[in-house]
């Protein structure tokens, strides 16, 4: 789930500290993820399988946000239709845990954006004939340093609380991927 930053994360102070404080989650989603291979139709089952419990109670959460965030693309179907072509059931999605609050949709946001990142790198990995639809379902060009140039403006112009919901969104965000990959079910 690469969420990689740019020149622009290091001209906007609000980006920079969001991502620092971030880091330490994301790299656990990393490593709890890591552990799936991608060329093997189970274990890459198992890896949508984890994407989906997370990714559609996410997408939900920001769908009752939209007016107040910048425009983005579901992927949910996406996954389910890998998911179905695989013959996989598509599993319940994590029950609702982030508060209503713009600031956490746009920290929930950040990381299903910057998943798209590692999507391009992932979607390589994955073996032949297996659909990867929610994995190529990159930025369009332009998108990624759109996305971070409204988010780095929305924090510089937040208050603390505002942006400590932004990092709480995040961080809960990658906790409930982590979670879900390590769940043996």
């Amino acid at each position: 789930m690469e969420t990689v930053g740019g020149a622009d994360e290091q001209k906007n102070s609000g980006l920079a500290e969001l991502r620092r404080v971030s880091r330490k989650a994301h790299e656990a989603v990393d490593e709890a993820f890591s552990r799936f291979e991608l060329a093997d139709p189970q274990s890459y089952g198992d890896f949508l399988t984890a994407h989906a419990r997370v990714l559609g109670a996410a997408e939900a959460y920001l769908s009752r946000h939209a007016a107040s965030l910048p425009v983005w693309r579901p992927r949910a179907e996406l996954l389910k239709d890998d998911l179905r072509q695989m013959g996989l059931p598509v599993p319940a999605v994590q029950a609702e845990c982030f508060p209503e609050s713009d600031g956490t949709a746009m920290g929930v946001l950040y990381v299903l954006e910057g998943s798209r990142l590692g999507g391009r790198v992932l979607s390589g990995r994955v073996g032949e004939g297996l659909p990867r639809a929610y994995l190529s379902a990159f930025h369009q060009k332009g998108e990624w340093p759109a996305f971070l140039e409204r988010l780095g403006q929305y924090l510089d112009e937040s208050d603390a609380v505002r942006r400590q919901a932004v990092t709480e969104g995040a961080v809960a965000t990658f906790a409930l991927f982590r979670q879900s990959a390590e769940r043996q079910d």
